[in-house]
């Protein structure tokens, strides 16, 4: 699946090693590719519950 939302500050939290590779990123709806498939599960659901919180780690990172 190809990525259609921006990397967030938590994703960049996340995968700090790669933060300046969007290619890194782009393959995925949200983690990476050194995140295994639980672990960009569980950062989806951190996500969203960060997006509903209203917590700037749901931001686009810069």
């Amino acid at each position: 699946m190809t990525r259609t939302e921006p990397i967030t500050r938590l994703e960049v939290a996340a995968c700090p090693t790669h933060r300046m590779d969007v290619r890194h990123y782009g393959p995925y709806q949200v983690g990476c590719a050194c995140l295994n498939e639980a672990r960009r599960e569980e950062l989806a659901r951190r996500l969203a519950a960060a997006r509903e919180e209203g917590n700037p780690l749901a931001e686009m990172a810069e």
